[in-house]
């Protein structure tokens, strides 16, 4: 059986919804560079922003008005998939779902600012807005209930790969649980100012805001926002060839076994017409090219990591939206701020015939996932 892609949604720097975002990255959009809010120090960074006007329809939820941006990011995402999916919220329909979250740093950065307050104001002054905001599965026990689904919700946690575990976890449960007869997978990500902090103690954030995929090594610009896909047993959309619930590498050495392996688990026989790469300006994009060398892929690649930022807990999801979008409009965009290293790379917005994708992500956790997507099963 190969689950189905029903729908898509997303919540970007570039638009409140995959369609509007879709449209700017075939247009070559890249989203503005502002200042992470509230340092802790004198380090400044910069970093690509949804604007506050997308999540305020969302936001008027009865049960969302006293949550994070986070959950509403993830929220806003998936209304929109289910939107593109048209599918209408029935009991029936909230009985047989499942809900899979994806996400990385989130619960963290709440952690970060519910302990600020009580360091530098007094145990007194800690915000009970932000507690419970604390835990990890806080975004989806929110749209659990703003959905009212009542089934299995699982929340996964990784690094920027985990989008793909989420959803090779929502296949399975398509697969193995006869009750289940739709997955709604969902990632999400906010920056807070300590993530570039942490990510430049390991070198790994850009020092002005610019992002080039196999070129320089530049570092990575953080992104948010959330990205969402609708997966059901039959339908209409692009399929789930394949799907890899991702491992671990050790060192750089060890990458170049662990990265083609899991390419090639995906890949099987076929060949990709396009590729989806996590490339962000960092190692990622070398043991991302080295694997497809080894593999002999010759498909254009396309990031979109330098034009929205890198999204880390929705990045992976966000990849497997713009898959799904690429074999349903059969059009690839252009990937900004590509440098010379890797000529497959997608440098113009172009129509293609495209009968299959690979998605493929390289976590900063050193965690590799794959996904293979197609117009068609096997």
């Amino acid at each position: 059986m190969n689950s189905v892609i029903l729908g898509v949604g997303a919540m970007t720097p570039a638009g409140a919804t995959a369609v509007e975002t879709w449209r700017l990255l075939t247009e070559g959009y890249s989203a503005p560079r502002v200042p992470v809010p509230q340092p802790l120090a004198e380090r400044n960074y910069l970093y690509c922003a949804v604007p506050e006007k997308f999540v305020r329809t969302v936001g008027r939820q009865a049960r969302l008005r006293r949550s994070g941006v986070l959950s509403l990011f993830g929220a806003s995402a998936a209304f929109d998939a289910l939107k593109d999916a048209r599918v209408e919220m029935t009991p029936a329909f909230s009985a047989s779902c499942a809900l899979v979250y994806g996400v990385s740093s989130g619960g963290v950065q709440y952690t970060r600012r519910f302990y600020h307050e009580i360091v530098t104001q007094g145990a007194s002054s800690a915000s009970p807005l932000l507690f419970p905001e604390t835990v990890f599965n806080a975004p989806a026990s929110h749209l659990a209930a703003l959905l009212g689904l009542n089934g299995k919700t699982y929340t996964v946690v990784g690094d920027s790969a985990v989008g793909l575990s989420a959803v090779q976890l929502g296949d399975e449960l398509l697969a193995l649980d006869p009750e289940v007869e739709h997955v709604l997978v969902v990632g999400t990500e906010e920056v807070d100012w300590l993530l570039p902090d942490a990510f430049a103690a390991w070198r790994l954030t850009s020092k002005d805001g610019r992002c080039e995929v196999y070129g320089a090594r530049t570092g990575l610009v953080f992104g948010e926002g959330a990205g969402a896909v609708l997966l059901g047993r039959q339908g209409d959309g692009p399929v789930i060839v394949r799907a890899h619930p991702g491992q671990t590498f050790f060192s750089r050495q060890d990458s170049r076994r662990v990265a083609p392996e899991v390419f090639q688990g995906v890949v099987g026989a076929d060949r990709p017409d396009a590729i989806v790469t996590s490339a962000n300006g960092t190692v990622a994009d070398t043991v991302e090219q080295e694997a497809f060398a080894r593999l002999n892929l010759a498909a254009p690649v396309y990031s979109y990591k330098p034009a929205l930022g890198d999204a880390l807990g929705a990045g992976a999801i966000l990849q497997t939206v713009f898959g799904a979008l690429a074999l349903r409009h059969q059009y690839l965009p252009g990937t900004v701020c590509a440098g010379d290293k890797y000529p497959l790379v997608n440098r113009q917005s172009r129509s293609l015939p495209i009968e299959r994708v690979l998605v493929t992500a390289i976590g900063f956790n050193q965690q590799v996932g794959a996904l293979l997507l197609g117009r068609t099963g096997l």
